[in-house]
């Protein structure tokens, strides 16, 4: 068994983002591939080197392939490791020497050659240098070729049926009624006229009960008031005007607007295989220049693709 003394960090497997490394120790493993799948399995680092001498030890169990370092400014190959899987554990070392400090590129292109995983571990020495923990570009999502949009096949090259995408619900006016405040009722003119009629009744009931000496003791005697002349008579303030109406209140139903972008996907197509889709209502602009095609997104995250590695660029 192959002992890590250190956490496996993410592995990228994007050359454009690689892989800080933190530390003097990288460690990680390769899933193993269904049969007849050839591809290879890639992860990229990225650390400094100052002038002198760099130690790479390499430790491998069950792997097979390359371990390569490149210059990260133009790609130059510094030293290349050929590693066979072999019954136990391979070791293996090399020595680069550096004239100047330089910014470097770790490749492990590989695969494991049966059906147990592989694993490899990775110690630096000598004028390493490690990068600082920052927060670094994130890498877009990656989907394997046909999940999305087309032909989904294994890696045999057997179609697979795709599953049913999700449709888009639009709230109902049902929906909306039920999420809506209930309104109280409101105490109407014509609900406050029947009970102004139930007391009336009440009091004529009583009245008929009284005596009519009961009734002269308890009315007080009434003057009749003359008008004043030259007074028109008025209408009150308060009272009902004809042709007029109660107004109705109506709750308006407010409905949520869906996106049509939503539905409209930014699709990027590499050479290797690998898709690349975003919805359009989060990418701002999308643009080619001098070889490189930029996506820029709303929350501002940009992510450029080499010409090179494209094969189409589609909007679905």
């Amino acid at each position: 068994m192959l002992v890590v003394s250190v956490v496996a960090m993410a592995q990228s497997t994007d050359q454009n983002f690689p892989t800080p490394v933190t530390t003097n120790e990288i460690s990680g493993t390769i899933k193993v591939r269904d049969i007849g799948d050839s591809r290879l399995t890639s992860y990229f680092y990225a650390f400094d080197g100052g002038q002198g001498d760099i130690f790479i030890n390499v430790v491998t169990k069950n792997f097979t392939g390359d371990i390569d370092v490149f210059t990260a400014d133009n790609l130059r190959p510094l030293t290349k490791m050929v590693i066979f899987a072999d019954s136990g554990v391979s070791e293996t070392g090399r020595l680069v020497y550096l004239r100047k400090g330089e910014r470097l590129l770790l490749r492990i292109e590989g695969r494991s050659p049966n059906d147990d995983p592989s694993a490899f571990n990775i110690k630096f020495a000598g004028s390493f240098i490690a990068l600082a923990r920052q927060k670094t570009d994130v890498a877009p999502l990656v989907t394997s070729s046909g999940e999305d949009g087309g032909v989904r096949v294994n890696s045999v090259g057997t179609r697979v049926e795709a599953p049913p995408k999700p449709k888009a619900t639009i709230p109902t006016e049902e929906v909306v009624k039920e999420s809506l405040p209930v309104e109280k009722p409101r105490k109407t003119k014509k609900s406050a006229i029947l009970t102004d009629k139930a007391k009336t009744k009440e009091k004529v009931a009583t009245d008929a009960e009284t005596s009519p000496e009961e009734k002269a003791e308890e009315t007080p005697a009434i003057k009749p008031v003359a008008p004043t002349p030259g007074r028109p008579k008025t209408p009150s303030r308060t009272a009902k005007q004809p042709g007029t109406k109660t107004p109705k209140h109506v709750a308006k139903l407010e409905v949520k607007k869906v996106d049509p972008l939503a539905s409209i996907r930014l699709v990027i197509e590499l050479k290797d295989g690998v898709v690349i889709w975003r919805p359009m209502n989060e990418v701002l602009r999308f643009s080619v220049d001098k070889g490189v095609l930029t996506v820029i997104s709303k929350d501002g995250n940009i992510t450029r693709y080499s010409l090179l590695d494209v094969a189409k660029v589609i909007i679905q």
